[in-house]
């Protein structure tokens, strides 16, 4: 905490107007373009968190609820147990059946760990048309995408604050050295007796 202190009334001494005469107007103006640029990141960092987490976790509520009404549960029964194009113990496939809601009856093949006989049941998820799809989404899915997303947007703010920060820098570097040598070429010959 003393550490914080001092280095707040530091930063306050060096802001303040005082007549030291090594101290330039640009020194000033650096320190308060910083302090504005940590100030705005302090209001916007938490603002772009908020709001993009809000964003994300509506955008996955709604595919949850959207897919929860639009993806079944079905059983399927496996009518292939060697489908071409099962090559080997990683890849390989078997052929299922199952019937959508209205009674049409669909095969796919699929992946299987192996060894499942004929007439073996599984259970499939189906979207309205009878297609083969993925199970719904799940609300720890949305949870982990909203984090997520929360994440990046703080990220590129940071990285828009540092980019930003660094131009400033630079820019206000270039008028102290140019504004030193302005300064020495005026005092120097007074120093040094040269021209």
């Amino acid at each position: 905490m003393r550490t914080f202190t001092i280095n707040l009334l530091g930063v306050i001494r060096y802001l303040r107007p005082d007549r030291n005469p090594l101290r330039r107007p640009v020194d000033r103006t650096h320190a308060r373009a910083m302090i504005a640029l940590g100030v705005l990141f302090l209001v916007l960092a938490p603002l772009t968190v908020l709001v993009t987490a809000r964003v994300a976790g509506g955008a996955g509520a709604r595919a949850e609820r959207l897919q929860a009404h639009t993806r079944h549960l079905v059983d399927a029964v496996v009518i292939d147990a060697s489908p071409t194009g099962s090559r080997g113990v990683l890849d390989q496939a078997v052929r299922i059946g199952w019937h959508d809601a209205a009674g049409a009856g669909h095969s796919a093949v699929v992946p299987t760990a192996g060894g499942e006989p004929v007439g073996t049941h599984r259970s499939v998820w189906i979207d309205r048309e009878g297609r083969l799809t993925s199970h719904p989404r799940k609300h720890s899915q949305t949870v982990a995408d909203s984090i997520m997303a929360a994440v990046t947007a703080l990220t590129l703010i940071a990285l828009l604050h540092s980019a930003a920060r660094t131009l400033i820098d630079r820019r206000l570097e270039r008028r102290r050295i140019d504004l030193w040598e302005r300064e020495w070429a005026a005092v120097a010959p007074r120093w040094t007796g040269l021209p």
